[in-house]
Parts: C-alpha cells; sequence; structure tokens
C-alpha cells in the first residue's frame, strides 16, 4: 500500500504537469516543502526532459511575483508550486496583482488529505480559501488525496484552466491534498517514470480552441454614438493584453488611426510603437495647459486609466461621447462612470468600425486640425525642457525621466517602480519609453514584489532596466535569493530620495517635517554599497549624467545584475520641478 500511494502521488503530479506544459507553461518556480514534494520532483523529472524550465526561491511571496514578471514578459502561462500551510497565504499580494493586471498564473498549492482538516492536524489550515477573492478559479484534486485523483479528472481540471485562461486570464489556484508517503524510493521513481514516458508522455490530448466572439449588437449600441467627421482624442492606457498580442493591437491602433485622423496620447507602458502617427510628445502638460480649451467632442479610451491626475479631471469635466476598449478584462474598468465599455479588444472593435462604415482602408485620413495643434504644443513642451534639462544640472527624478530613456539603448526592455517613476515617466519621458518594452504592474498599484518582478522579466527580456526608489526597493529585498537573480542581466537604478518622495510631494504642506517621516517618508539608513556586496551584486553611485550614461553602459557590458544608485535631493527636487511647471503651463 505504501508503494501504491507514493507511485500513484509521483505519477499523478507527471500527469497533471505534463498537461499544464501542453497549455502553454513553459517557467515554473518551487519553493521547498516536504507536502509538495511529488510535485517538486516530478517537475525536476520534466526539467530534465527538457519539456520546463525550473527555478526555484525560498519565499514564496517573491516566488509569486516573480512568476507574474515571467508571465507578464513571455505572454505565456507560469507555475508556482508551493507546500501547506502559511506559505499559501505568502501568495496573495502577487494573486492579487495578476488578477488585476490580466496576467496568467497557475498557483499549485499541496494541502493535507481530508482526514486530517479540522482535527488539529500540524500545519494543516483552511488555505483553500486564502486566494479565493482574487482567484479566477480554485480547484482542487480529489480531497482524500492525489494518489485517488484519477487520470480524467486531471484532464478535466487542466481543461478548465485552459478554457479559464483563454477568455479571461488571471491567476488560478489549483490545491491538491496530498497523502503519505511523499517521497518515493529510486527504484519506484525509475518504474513510474518507465510507464510515464511508454504511457502518457507522447499520449495525444485534445485541448478546444476558445476563440472570443466580438458581440456585434454591442458594437453597434456604442459605435452609432462616434462621428469620424468630428474631432477625437485617441487615449491608451496601460495594456493589459498578452505582449503576444501586441503586434495585432498596433495595427488596429494605426488603422484607427488612420481612418480618423485623430491625436494620440500613449501612456510610458501603454505598448504603442513609437512610429504611430499622431503621437503627442509631453500629452499630460499640454492637457495641464489646455485643460479648458481643448476642442473635442469624443474619445476612444483603451485599457484601463492612466496614473494621471490631469487626465482623470479632464475625463471627468469632459462632456462628449467617451467609449472605453478592454483587453479580455470584462469587469469595469472606468472609475469615473462616463464612457461605454466594450470588452472584446481594439482588434475587434477596428474591424467591425471599418465593416460597418464601408471604410476603404487605403484612404488614410489626414491629421485633423486639433491634432496638429497639440502635436505642436508638445512640440514647444520639449523645447523648454530640451533648456531647462541639461547634463550640468543637479540630478532630479523628473530629469532621469527625461532623459534615461534616451540613455538606455533604444531596443532594451524597461520596468518602472509603481510609485512615483511611473508618474514622473508619463509626465516627462517624451514617449522615450515607446521605442521599446516597457513593464510597470498598475494593476494594483502597489509596490510590492518590484525586484522579483524585474527578475522575472529580465530572464526572459534583457537587458532589463529596472527604475526604482529606495523603499519599492528594499521592501523586496529578497528577490535577490530567488535563484541565479544575481546572474540575470538586470540594472537596477535606485533613486535614493531617503524615504517614499511621493509622499513628499502629496503631504508636505500639511504635516510637520518629523511627522512626514514617521509617518509617511519612513527613511532607513543603509549601508547600500554593504548591502549589494552581500548579495554579490555589483554596485555603483553616480552623481551626474555624465556618470550616469558610463554607469549604465558598464552595467550592460557585465550582463549581470549590478546597482547603480543615484542621490535625490526632494526639496530641491519639489522646487526645481515646480519652477520648470509654472514655466510650461504660463509658457
Amino acid at each position: 500500500m505504501t508503494s501504491s500511494i507514493e507511485c500513484k502521488n509521483f505519477l499523478r503530479s507527471l500527469q497533471l504537469l505534463n498537461l499544464l506544459i501542453k497549455i502553454g507553461v513553459q517557467n515554473l518556480i518551487v519553493c521547498p516543502g516536504s507536502r509538495s514534494a511529488p510535485l517538486a520532483i516530478a517537475a525536476g523529472e520534466l526539467n530534465k526532459l527538457g519539456l520546463v524550465n525550473i527555478f526555484n526561491s525560498i519565499d514564496e511571496r517573491s516566488a509569486g511575483f516573480h512568476s507574474l514578471g515571467i508571465s507578464a514578459a513571455s505572454g505565456n502561462l507560469s507555475l508556482v508550486i508551493t507546500t501547506s500551510g502559511t506559505a499559501v497565504s505568502n501568495l496573495l499580494p502577487a494573486a492579487v496583482e495578476a488578477d488585476r493586471s490580466c496576467k496568467g498564473i497557475i498557483f499549485l498549492t499541496a494541502d493535507r488529505p481530508l482526514r486530517l482538516k479540522n482535527c488539529g492536524s500540524n500545519q494543516t489550515v483552511n488555505q483553500e480559501d486564502f486566494l479565493s477573492s482574487v482567484c479566477r478559479r480554485v480547484l482542487s484534486t480529489n480531497l482524500n488525496g492525489l494518489n485517488e485523483t484519477q487520470e480524467n479528472e486531471i484532464l478535466n481540471l487542466v481543461q478548465i484552466i485552459e478554457k479559464q485562461i483563454s477568455t479571461f486570464p488571471g491567476p488560478i489556484h489549483l490545491n491538491i491534498p496530498i497523502d503519505t508517503p511523499l517521497g518515493i524510493s529510486f527504484l519506484n521513481k525509475k518504474n513510474v517514470l518507465e510507464v510515464f514516458k511508454r504511457i502518457y508522455l507522447k499520449k495525444k490530448y485534445i485541448f478546444q480552441e476558445f476563440e472570443i466572439k466580438s458581440d456585434k449588437k454591442k458594437f453597434l449600441e456604442i459605435s452609432k454614438s462616434l462621428n469620424l467627421d468630428e474631432s477625437g482624442i485617441i487615449l491608451v492606457g496601460p495594456y493589459q493584453g498578452s505582449v503576444n498580442d501586441l503586434t495585432s493591437f498596433n495595427k488596429s491602433l494605426e488603422k484607427l488611426q488612420e481612418i480618423t485622423g485623430w491625436p494620440v496620447f500613449a501612456d510610458p507602458v501603454s505598448g504603442v510603437y513609437s512610429d504611430l502617427r499622431g503621437l503627442v510628445v509631453n500629452w499630460e502638460l499640454v492637457l495641464r495647459k489646455n485643460k479648458n480649451s481643448i476642442n473635442c467632442h469624443q474619445l476612444l479610451r483603451l485599457g484601463p486609466m492612466s496614473s494621471s491626475i490631469d487626465l482623470e479631471k479632464f475625463l471627468i469635466n469632459f462632456e462628449g461621447i467617451q467609449i472605453l476598449i478592454k483587453e479580455k478584462n470584462y469587469r469595469k474598468l472606468d472609475p469615473i462612470k462616463k464612457s461605454f465599455e466594450y470588452d472584446f479588444g481594439l482588434s475587434n472593435f477596428t474591424t467591425l468600425l471599418i465593416e460597418e462604415l464601408s471604410i476603404n482602408e487605403k484612404n488614410k485620413k489626414s491629421l485633423i486640425p486639433m491634432a496638429l495643434d497639440l502635436i505642436e504644443e508638445g512640440e514647444q513642451i520639449k523645447e523648454i525642457l530640451k533648456e531647462k534639462i541639461t547634463q550640468d544640472n543637479q540630478i532630479t527624478e523628473y530629469m532621469l525621466a527625461n532623459r534615461v530613456p534616451k540613455l538606455w539603448p533604444a531596443e532594451n526592455p524597461i520596468m518602472l517602480s509603481a510609485s512615483s517613476p511611473i508618474r514622473d515617466w508619463l509626465t516627462f519621458s517624451e514617449n522615450g519609453t515607446l521605442t521599446r518594452n516597457c513593464f510597470s504592474f498598475r494593476g494594483a498599484s502597489g509596490i510590492d514584489g518590484t525586484l522579483s518582478l524585474a527578475v522575472g522579466i529580465a530572464r526572459i527580456k534583457n537587458p532589463l532596466l529596472l527604475v526604482t526608489g529606495d523603499l519599492a526597493f528594499i521592501h523586496d529585498i529578497n528577490g535577490w535569493l530567488i535563484e541565479n537573480s544575481v546572474d540575470m542581466n538586470l540594472t537596477i537604478l535606485l533613486i535614493d530620495n531617503n524615504g517614499g518622495n511621493i509622499f513628499n510631494r502629496i503631504y508636505k504642506e500639511n504635516l510637520k517635517e518629523d511627522e512626514l517621516r514617521k509617518l509617511f517618508l519612513m527613511p532607513k539608513e543603509i549601508n547600500w554599497p554593504k548591502l549589494a556586496e552581500g548579495y554579490q551584486v555589483s554596485f555603483k553611485n553616480v552623481t551626474n549624467f555624465k556618470k550616469l550614461r558610463e554607469a549604465l553602459d558598464w552595467s550592460i557590458s557585465i550582463q549581470k545584475s549590478v546597482i547603480i544608485k543615484v542621490d535625490i535631493d526632494p526639496e530641491n527636487e519639489i522646487c526645481e520641478k515646480n519652477a520648470l511647471l509654472e514655466k510650461i503651463i504660463g509658457s
């Protein structure tokens, strides 16, 4: 009986993981644990066969975010294996972000069988409920144990997962009760592997193709309010679709712009290609300057809201038609509640629009006068910024946002931390992110998992530049404990502003300095060179843009993780930025 259970645990683990690989899993993160041993051992064997990549992490929280970074950068499903108990609860932060950013992750969590539940058995908790509020599906193998789960039950579970990921991507929790014995002898492992390779490895399984069909009735209801002969603006927020669909998204956007002639405001993480006609540079500053004088009758909004207060105010006060187009996200995405929402993606919307209006795609409409005016105004602001931001100036965060996209090679990806960097780059980067993949996890807009996310992205796309503040970075310092993390081609531009500078901007006028530091900024006395040395990561501190350029070139050349720290004076930052904005808005 003992050998029967251990063999079945191992065989079912092999079958489950093999089927998940067949529906798109390429990368798998294993966390240490005893209860999950059959899954981990099976993963190791599939890795030896070259079927899946495996990485390990001692911290489940870091593992979850690492998996999310891999999923975002690859466009493919990723997988995390954990043991039971509090290990599962540590997955919640990453599950929240995966839910809100619509990225496919499967959390495989080992559990005790039903007979050990609710009886005081060690490390047995109600873990099946921990992730239920944010996961697309919460599933389980046989509650009495994986060894009692049948092959057809495993196939059914994987088909459910495949359908869910195809239609509405997000996190999925598969809880797996496993009975003892958890290990397996060398002889039994050899015998089970022979059976698996002979019978199951090459077995053909039929998985359905799930195509999201547009609701034409809904489209007609929404699109009848559009008038392509009148002025409009295309607003492109953070891209939530798969990177594998980004080319078709941009082709559809290009068609849409050509048949309207409208200007385009693109978020730094919109995924929009930099050569798109109609792009307005410095569009947030243009909005701030002309908030009451933009003569426009309709807005096409793609994806969720950008992190721009000026844009939000503009949308709230806008009296024309707003249409919000989403990519595989069927939740409400309009916090101001003024738009018609279309769930079936830009490609479907553009195709139907061209068909319904009988538009000849070869006829390219000229840019409308409003687009020309906005583009010209953006260029005028660009000249003001160029005059102000020179190499001789003291480094500030807004200067970094403007200059770093020009210093970091145009084709190399960038990740922006979800706090100050994404906001500064939106305002001052001048569309500099649009020449390459740019990532920022704006689903829940937290600083959770910053380093682990970056390491995950760097496994797929590199050299990667992570731009982060000091608190966001130190909050996830365990990311260095992920396997081979220091060997990733990852450059960390560490903005040391001695605490959460975003709170300095928000609350400085309302709190005394000691209150601000104690309650919000929370500065830490950290010996950064020693910290880097402890993790065996190369480190440089730079004080000007000439040195920064040299350091960035150096970081790419060594092809490993490095930290480049720049020190920011928050007081100078605020004064400099306010003076610049006053000059722009009053110009």
